[in-house]
């Protein structure tokens, strides 16, 4: 008879809680993923490129991985799903030499020559020494991107780079001698840069930090104006003076001594995925 009990109530404990998993109801938790910006929030950006620079004709900037003459990128959440982001480098390199010679010493001069000596060549009065280089680029890249829903646990968006640089470098050599004799060089090259990048890219955000990683990549296209070095030589050895002014490329797809009246060079480059960027955002707030 208790055998009996114990079976009954063993079969009716085994049919109840069949009959609760069988009508079991999910809760309805919504998880939080992220602490995702908000409109007015503002993020600093670290990136570094993943892709060959092997055939990166196209290439505007590979980011910002605090290493020097890294573009410095930010951007600000203009609203909830509309980022305005933008990136500045400013370099200038500058240098000046100034010497005068000493009076009663003959110098090493290797661009005068000193004609009927044993050191023709070699050896000249040096009087005045002006070396001088001024070395100048900067770069802009503003920029925009769209945010999709904010229910995704991927940020994704789309967006584009405009990107636009110019650089100058200058050079001064002048040289001048106690016998009259001078050589003065002044080299100047200005390059302008002009490019448009489309971007599609992610984010993951790490728990409940104000930071995210993601990958950015995209269509690229570069137009590059300029290149070409002017050249102006002031020469006087004895008798003989005169004044030229030129033009050279010094790329390595032309003669590089060549010397040209007149000369234009422009360039002109596209291709997907130039620029792949691993990308870590630190968000923060203006106020």
């Amino acid at each position: 008879m208790k055998k009996s009990i114990a079976l009954v109530a063993l079969a009716f404990g085994v049919t109840s809680a069949f009959a609760q998993l069988s009508t079991r109801e999910n809760d309805e938790n919504v998880i939080k993923y992220g602490a995702r910006p908000k409109a007015g929030d503002m993020a600093f950006v670290l990136g570094t490129s993943i892709a060959s620079d092997s055939g990166m004709t196209a290439k505007l900037f590979s980011g910002n991985a605090l290493q020097s003459g890294n573009i410095l990128t930010y951007k600000y959440y203009k609203t909830d799903d509309l980022v305005i982001r933008a990136g500045l480098r400013l370099k200038n390199n500058n240098s000046t030499l100034k010497g005068t010679g000493l009076d009663s010493s003959a110098q090493y001069n290797p661009h005068a020559v000193t004609s009927g000596t044993a050191a023709a060549g070699s050896y000249a009065n040096l009087s005045d020494v002006k070396n001088k280089t001024v070395e100048r680029m900067w770069e802009f890249v503003p920029g925009v991107e769209k945010h999709f829903l904010a229910s995704n646990i991927f940020d994704a968006y789309v967006g584009a780079d405009l990107y636009l640089g110019f650089g100058s470098d200058r050079t001064t050599n002048n040289f001048t001698y106690k016998n009259g004799d001078k050589n003065f060089v002044t080299s100047k090259t200005n390059t302008t840069k002009v490019g448009l990048g489309l971007v599609s890219g992610f984010n993951v955000f790490l728990g409940h930090l104000p930071v995210s990683l993601g990958l950015e990549y995209g269509w690229n296209a570069k137009w590059t104006f300029g290149g070409v070095t002017k050249v102006k030589e002031d020469v006087t050895a004895g008798t003989l003076s005169y004044t030229q002014e030129y033009k050279t490329d010094n790329s390595t797809s032309s003669n590089s001594n060549a010397k040209y009246s007149k000369l234009k060079k422009r360039e002109f480059n596209a291709d997907s995925n130039q620029d792949v960027r691993v990308v870590l955002h630190i968000y923060f707030a203006r106020k």
